[in-house]
This record gives C-alpha cells, sequence and structure tokens, in this order.
C-alpha cells in the first residue's frame, strides 16, 4: 500500500489583519508575540526521514514576525504551501524574491472581496497575485460564496478574469438565515461550482472507525510547538520544542466530523469512496453523477441508510416528493436512531419545501447498520 505524501498543518496564529463577518475566529489584528524557532520545526521534520509539506496557515500567516526566513529555512529541505489573504504588500514582494517557487506547493488566496472593498485594497490584491503568479509560483484564489455574496459572484469572477486573475469558488460551510450550507445552495450550486466540483470535497465527514494514516503523515502543529494527531483529533503527540512520537502505522478515526485533509491519509472501502464521491458531486450540484455514486454504493451495501438518506436528498432536490419519501423511510428503518432522516422524512412529507434535507456525512463502518 502506498503511503500518502506527508504533511504538517501549522497554525501559526490566530491573529489576523482582516475581519470578515463569516470568519469562525475572532478579529485580532494586535501583534504576533507566540513565536516558535524555526530551526526546532525543522530539526524535527529532518529526523523523520522524510520530505514534508508545510501547510502554513492562520490567522493570516504574513504578519507573523520573519514570516519570508522562515519559509527559507523551511524550502531547504521541505515544501511549503500558504493559505493568505495577501494584503501585505511588502511582504508578498519580499517572498516573491526570494523563495523558490518550485518548493511551494501553493499560495492559496483569499479574497474575501467585502472586507478588501472595506480596506481598499483591490488594486494592490491585483498586483500582488499577478506578481506571485508571473514569478512562478501556483496561486488559487477562493472565493468565499457566502449566500449575501451569490448575486455579485459572476460579476466578480469576471472583473477579476479581466485582470488575468482566475477565481475558484469556495462553499460557505455555516448557517444562514436559518440554512445549512453547503446544502442550502441547492439547484444553485451547479451554477456557481459546475467547474469546480473539488470544492464538493469539502466538507467534514463522519470518518470515525475508518483507518487514517493521521499521527504519521499527517500533523497539526499549533503556536505553541505541540504537535497533534490531526486538526480534528487532538491527540498531543509530543511538542517540536522537546519530544514528538508518531504513530506507526494508520489507526481508526476518533472524530465524528474531519475539518482537515482527511481525504488524502484515510483508507476508504468501495462503499466509503462512492459515498464521498456522491457527496462532491451533491455540493456542487451535479445530481447526475451524485446520484449514480450513491446508487453503487448502495448495490455494494444494499439497505445502507446514509446511500439510502442520500438518494432522498436527491429526489427531493429534483422534486420527486414521493421517491424521497420512499428512501427517507429505507433509511429510518435501516437505522431509526439518526435523528436526521427523521427530519428528513417528514420534511419530505410536509407540504412545502421551506427547508432543505440533510445529506449524510457518515462514511464510517457503524454508518450501514
Amino acid at each position: 500500500m502506498r503511503e500518502p505524501a506527508s504533511n504538517i498543518i501549522w497554525n501559526m496564529t490566530r491573529k489576523c489583519n482582516f475581519r470578515c463577518e463569516y470568519c469562525y475566529f475572532p478579529h485580532d489584528n494586535t501583534p504576533v508575540t507566540q513565536i516558535l524557532p524555526v530551526d526546532r520545526i525543522r530539526a524535527f521534520l529532518d529526523a523523520t526521514g522524510r520530505e514534508w509539506t508545510v501547510g502554513m496557515t492562520g490567522g493570516e500567516p504574513f504578519i507573523y514576525p520573519g514570516f519570508v526566513d522562515i519559509c527559507a529555512a523551511l524550502t531547504r529541505h521541505h515544501r511549503i504551501g500558504v493559505d493568505t489573504n495577501l494584503s501585505m504588500s511588502s511582504r508578498v514582494r519580499e517572498f516573491a524574491r526570494r523563495i523558490d517557487p518550485a518548493r511551494v506547493q501553493d499560495l492559496y488566496v483569499a479574497l474575501h472581496i467585502k472586507e478588501r472593498e472595506r480596506v481598499r485594497g483591490v488594486a494592490a490584491f491585483i498586483d500582488n497575485a499577478r506578481l506571485l503568479a508571473d514569478s512562478g509560483f501556483k496561486v488559487i484564489v477562493n472565493y468565499v460564496v457566502h449566500p449575501e455574496l451569490e448575486t455579485r459572484f459572476a460579476a466578480d469572477c469576471e472583473f477579476f478574469a479581466r485582470h488575468g486573475i482566475g477565481i475558484t469558488p469556495r462553499p460557505f460551510r455555516g448557517e444562514h438565515q436559518g440554512r445549512r450550507y453547503p446544502e442550502a445552495y441547492g439547484e444553485r450550486a451547479h451554477a456557481i461550482f459546475a467547474d469546480h466540483p473539488e470544492q464538493g470535497l469539502k466538507v467534514a465527514f463522519n470518518f470515525m472507525g475508518v483507518p487514517c494514516h493521521a499521527g504519521r503523515t499527517l500533523l497539526r502543529l499549533d503556536e505553541d510547538g505541540t504537535v497533534y494527531r490531526c486538526p480534528g483529533d487532538k491527540t498531543v503527540l509530543g511538542n517540536v520544542l522537546g519530544e514528538v512520537r508518531l504513530f506507526d502505522g494508520p489507526q481508526p478515526c476518533v472524530r465524528p466530523r474531519c475539518p482537515c485533509r482527511g481525504l488524502d491519509h484515510v483508507l476508504l472501502d468501495a462503499v466509503g469512496q462512492r459515498l464521498v464521491r456522491g457527496v462532491q458531486f451533491a455540493v456542487v450540484g451535479d445530481l447526475d453523477a451524485s446520484e449514480a455514486s450513491f446508487g453503487q454504493a448502495l448495490d455494494l451495501a444494499p439497505g445502507h441508510p446514509c446511500a439510502e438518506n442520500n438518494l432522498g436528498v436527491i429526489a427531493f432536490r429534483r422534486g420527486d416528493r414521493a421517491a424521497a419519501v420512499e428512501r427517507f423511510a429505507a433509511a429510518h428503518s435501516a437505522r431509526s436512531g439518526k435523528a436526521d432522516y427523521l427530519d428528513n422524512l417528514a420534511m419530505a412529507r410536509g407540504p412545502g419545501p421551506d427547508r432543505d434535507p440533510k445529506i449524510c456525512l457518515d462514511v464510517h463502518p457503524a454508518a450501514g447498520k
């Protein structure tokens, strides 16, 4: 079995110079004072004998003191990826000048258009993004399609395209006006995400009980140097300022929601693979592909409640209430203890489509029981 590439997600800081209304971090633009010595991080990575990709995220990594020096040190033997709002222009220019693009997986750049306009930073953003792209870096500009931004999304894409910048739509995750997203995009998802089906994988699947390489090939590094198994599993493996002991091989996932790069490290069976693909296509509004994937899962595991439920969601979106009721009833009959199945059944039997049925994200051994 081929081992996945090694990734460590470094949550450098929770501080950020933006204050986006949908951000799950509290806004804090005070100076970063908790600093990790990069030589200790590099010594830990080097000692494993493997090349790592260090995902530098936050908060805003570019406000971290000595950020470019840190990038230069890490990229001598390892690779990096950076999540950034690309607003620190002087440091962006330094980064472009000093860092080898071949040692950077990508810069995952958040546009956050309303905040960008508030700080009058659109022109600077275009300059910074073009500088990095022209310097050979892979720049992925993502646009969180918050429900309040849906109506302007297409126009914003056209505007930035005229400046040579492509936009990748990113589903909003959370609740807005009593509706849960990304499920609540419904049929509108296809128009937004049709060209970016990979965005459908950015949901928090339930992999509990599924073997995963997290703790060996996927790690989380916090501000104080603590190393956890992954962003979702806070099992402490040590601290880079002292000793870290990694797992010897895959271990079962212990969390009901996976907020990280679990799909790169989890070991799915054939049913799980098809359930994941079905959710991927459902989120981006490709109902035909989603229905086919869930149907394949059901063929492999007849009566699987998660597959039945999700086929019910597809039927509901197509306006076939009778088929939706049949599917939701089958899911509830197979696993009566899951409240979502009963809620979906009641909704499908109800008078109007004022709510959205909940898609099942369970991709774990107990999901079929």
